[in-house]
Formats: structure tokens, sequence, C-alpha cells
């Protein structure tokens, strides 16, 4: 069985990976952490298959320790709860990096409900959007000219996840678009996402949601 929470992870040196399960599993899910590894391994493959064909230009984008992508996942089945800490593809490789995660982690766990404690990059909220729905939003972190301020409780209620994300696009379509900003950022940037409201245009430096994988 390959688990990938020991040193087979140096079989794919463009992907770097951590994929860690807590607390005791039951033999159920033993199993079904069996099946999802597995998976998973076959996805790696494919990632280091396609980082083998790129052109040099674009194996160059990826820096010079050759890391094409990243995912660090944390489970905890007993509270039915996956952890996405980071999930990034630094080359234009000709698969879809969140949905092919997704379809794993929905056929293994479907039961559970997915988190992201820091979530930072624009177009990974848009993919949990488009495929899951819009997350319940536990708190976020602002950055305006002059201060920064964490919201949440009853602060949240002055923002939301769609109007984050209809804010973001407005502010990036008066620069020029999306790509303009990538291509100004290079390889390995995230991008930014955006808030207006009462105390203007604020950066969104990350916010924690979650939302169950069944949706």
């Amino acid at each position: 069985m390959l688990d990938l929470t020991d040193g087979s992870i140096g079989m794919w040196p463009s992907v770097r990976a951590s994929i860690q399960f807590s607390g005791v599993l039951t033999p159920e899910a033993t199993t079904r952490k069996g099946g999802f590894c597995r998976e998973m391994g076959r996805l790696f493959d494919r990632l280091q298959e396609a980082f083998t064909g790129l052109e040099a230009a674009e194996k160059a984008r990826c820096g010079l320790d050759g890391i094409a992508a990243e995912v660090f996942l944390q489970f905890d089945l007993e509270k039915g709860k996956i952890v996405l800490d980071k999930l990034f593809k630094y080359a234009d490789m000709d698969f879809h990096l969140f949905t092919e995660l997704l379809e794993i982690l929905q056929r293994h766990f479907p039961e559970c409900y997915l988190a992201v404690p820091a979530l930072q990059g624009y177009e990974l909220a848009r993919e949990i959007r488009r495929f899951l729905g819009v997350p319940t939003v536990g708190c976020v972190f602002l950055k305006g000219d002059t201060k920064e301020r964490l919201l949440m409780g009853d602060a949240l209620q002055e923002v939301s996840f769609e109007g984050i994300l209809e804010d973001t696009q407005k502010h990036y379509e008066e620069r020029g678009g999306v790509e303009k900003k990538r291509h100004e950022l290079g390889p390995g940037r995230e991008l930014s996402m955006y808030w207006r409201g009462k105390e203007g245009e604020e950066e969104v430096l990350w916010m924690q949601v979650r939302i169950a994988l069944s949706r």
C-alpha cells in the first residue's frame, strides 16, 4: 500500500507534498486511506510525467528546485475534517490540479468537510466557489493603507466571500486584467484578493473558510 506519510514522496521530485493522517484509524478508515493514497500516487505520477515533457522555458518557471506543484493536506477523519494548507501549480501543465484533487477526496471522503485555514490566492478561491459553492468564512485578515485588522464574529457581517471575489475581479479589471497581473508577478506567486468597504479598498491577506465536500 502506498503511504504518502513516509519517505516514498521522493518518487516524484517535481512534487512537493505533505499528506498526514492524525489519530487512530478504524479498519474502514484505513482501507479508505489506502485507496486515497493509491489515487494520489497516480496523480503524482501524471504530474511528474507532465513536468518531464515540458519545454525548457516552462520548466524554468518552476525555479531551481524544479517543483511543479505543491499539495499539503491534513486529515482528521474522526472529526470529518480535511485541511488544505497549500495547493499550487507553478507550470502550465495539461490538467486541472484542484478538480483532480477534489474528485479523489469526494470519492473517498464524501462525508468530510474541507477547511482552508489561510486562503490567500484569488484563483483557488474561485475554484472553491465554482466546484463546491460558497464556503463559510471563519475570519478575514485585511490590510489597508494605514492599518491591518482581523475580522471575526459579529465583525464578519460587513464582508462576504462572494463580495470579496467580486471586488477582487473589479480590482484586476481596472488594472488590465488577471493575466497581466499574473505575468507581472511571475511564477510561484499568489494573486491577492481585495475588499471594498467602509474603510476603502483593503487587501485580503488571508481568510479562513470551510465547506462540505458533498456539495
